[in-house]
């Protein structure tokens, strides 16, 4: 699966790039897709910061996003990071007082914010205060209104963008009229850029399993990873207003959710929770080994008394330990996303220290290399019956958690 973008520069006076304006896609052709607004950009959101980052798209230069006004009004913008964003209000947005307050707020918070398509509409005059651009579609407005848009924009610090520059002869013009920045077909056309699509919960579900493996749990942070997935936040929300926690009122919150819970019960909703969306693309068997492995190596941990080791640490490690297969890449790639403890990217990627000693023993007991397991039994003082034991358990466990007519879907949670 795939995921499509165009990006097309934006240039200053001196025809240096400044920026990118980000466009949704939904195919090759390159051309806008008939969709909502706001559901092209949350899956713009969705795919670039969650997955690839901005920065990586746009080469660390501002990205200028649409927003109508369903995601203003929903703090949509929020999820993205104010230093390397601006956030475009479409023409479409009534200046309404709601969404005035949600412009003020977000200049407030650092936000650089820009009017596209600006339509001389009087009641945008409350918020330019808080504007840092306005978009002028150059071959929709006459030159008095451009006259009368700079006399409006004097006394603030608004710079002026001009849109559909398609000729030298219009550029020109557009640099005597006080415009700093330009975009159109006359610098280049939308440029379409092909991604590697994972979907939006695979991509929180592997940084929320990364979350419970840290030391230093942190209900904050994540409060933040959850809320960026609308079934995980759903599925977190019923979990804990479930008739069995016998509250008094509903938990309405995420933050509120995840510390009434408290770490334990977190990372139990996180392990039932992301075992069907990591993997809901993949056979059924590749599931499970994922699990068995996981399972084994957090049973080991609970067994080996030295040194001691995290168990939620060892799990991740064995579930992490296929992550180039569930996600078609190589294992560091897919580990470049995650916020993981030292110890754990050593063991994954370079095999070292005891939780790489785990792993090479659940693959040596895969393949019944024996001498393998012998030696590594050996060398953590683990007796070859209770690996058995271990193993045994850890299979038994998976079976329940992915059963043979396991279609990726927990209807009860």
């Amino acid at each position: 699966m795939f995921f499509y973008l165009a990006r097309q520069p934006i240039l200053d006076r001196n025809q240096k790039l400044y920026g990118y304006e980000l466009l949704f896609r939904d195919g090759e052709s390159n051309a806008f897709p008939n969709i909502d607004d706001d559901v092209a950009t949350s899956s713009l959101i969705q795919n670039t910061e969650l997955q690839h980052t901005l920065a990586e798209i746009t080469g660390h230069l501002p990205a200028f996003i649409n927003f109508a006004e369903g995601g203003i009004l929903t703090h949509l913008p929020k999820l993205l990071d104010p230093a390397g964003v601006v956030i475009e209000v479409l023409e479409s947005v009534r200046p309404t007082p709601e969404v005035k307050t949600q412009i003020r707020e977000l200049h407030l918070q650092g936000y650089r914010i820009a009017l596209d398509d600006y339509n001389f509409d009087p009641d945008w005059l409350d918020v330019f205060d808080c504007l840092t651009m306005i978009k002028v579609d150059l071959q929709a407005h006459t030159l008095r209104q451009l006259q009368v848009l700079k006399y409006q924009v004097r006394d603030y610090p608004i710079e002026l963008l001009a849109e559909k520059v398609e000729t030298q002869q219009e550029f020109h013009d557009a640099l005597e009229d006080g415009f700093s920045y330009f975009q159109g077909y006359f610098f280049s056309r939308p440029e379409l850029i092909k991604r590697r699509k994972i979907s939006p919960t695979k991509a929180a579900c592997t940084e929320l399993l990364a979350e419970t493996a840290r030391p230093d749990f942190d209900f904050r942070r994540m409060a933040v990873i959850l809320q960026r997935d609308v079934a995980l936040s759903y599925r977190l929300l019923r979990f804990v207003n479930a008739a069995a926690f016998g509250l008094r009122e509903k938990v309405t919150s995420l933050q509120q959710a995840v510390i009434f819970l408290g770490a334990n019960e977190v990372n139990r909703f996180v392990m039932l929770a992301v075992t069907a969306a990591l993997t809901d693309d993949k056979p059924n068997e590749l599931i499970r080994l994922c699990i068995t492995r996981a399972r084994f190596c957090e049973l080991l941990a609970m067994h080996h008394q030295q040194p001691r080791i995290d168990s939620h640490q060892a799990f991740l490690v064995g579930l992490f330990s296929l992550l180039d297969a569930m996600f078609d890449e190589d294992l560091e790639s897919a580990l470049q996303r995650l916020n993981l403890t030292d110890n754990i990217e050593r063991a994954l990627l370079h095999r070292k220290g005891v939780l790489a000693a785990y792993l090479g023993l659940i693959d040596s007991y895969e393949k019944t290399h024996w001498r393998k397991v012998e030696a590594i039994s050996s060398r953590l003082n683990i007796h070859h019956e209770d690996i058995a034991k271990i193993y045994l358990q850890a299979t038994e466990w998976a079976q329940e958690i992915v059963p043979n007519d396991f279609s990726g879907k927990f209807g009860d949670l």
